[in-house]
């Protein structure tokens, strides 16, 4: 799985093949396919993993205790701290995911439902912050939270395209102060 998603990282999808990804693991083709069934099938196994890593792994004890404004800002620093770090597994994340759009039409249900679990948890974040009074009562969590996730994809997504010319750090700032003063209650 890490040469997959390596290879992905450097050359996209179109252009990794089965046999490329068994000789980058030391493998033979027929034992990716025997394991995985199909290239999809261990696309499928390599989104999987990163989705966990990142929400139980990376994210999760990030967030932890916090709600609200504050649980939102560390997921922008978990983020930040990530794309700094491995950008070229975020790369090949975002290939992945991109993927689902056009050849990979049968990963489409699995992505949609990955983004409906991670918008859930932001709303639930935004939701505790609303039961706990740092978010004001009158918020749309369900919506904050599809911004929330909009916004964070997006600024990651043209950073990766085009990091000469995207301040990815200005740009996370600016979601936090956004979301900042979406949410937070003003002190009475």
């Amino acid at each position: 799985m890490s040469a997959a998603l390596s290879l992905i990282s450097r050359q996209g999808y179109e252009r990794t093949s089965l046999q490329a990804i068994g000789d980058a693991a030391g493998y033979s083709r027929g034992l990716v396919s025997h394991r995985f069934g199909s290239k999809e099938g261990l696309l499928w196994a390599v989104l999987q993993r990163v989705f966990t890593h990142w929400g139980h792994e990376t994210l999760a004890p990030a967030v932890e205790g916090r709600v609200g404004v504050e649980a939102l800002h560390a997921a922008i620093e978990t983020t930040r701290a990530s794309m700094h770090a491995a950008p070229e597994k975020l790369r090949a994340f975002y290939a992945l995911l991109f993927e689902s759009l056009g050849p990979l039409e049968a990963l489409r249900p699995k992505v949609a439902e990955f983004h409906r679990r991670q918008r859930a948890g932001v709303a639930a974040w935004i939701a505790a912050g609303i039961d706990a009074g740092t978010v004001r009562p009158d918020v749309d969590a369900a919506t904050q939270a599809a911004l929330f996730m909009s916004a964070l994809r997006g600024a990651s997504y043209q950073w990766l395209i085009d990091p000469d010319h995207v301040d990815i750090d200005a740009l996370y700032d600016e979601i936090k102060a956004t979301m900042t003063r979406n949410l937070a209650r003003t002190p009475t």
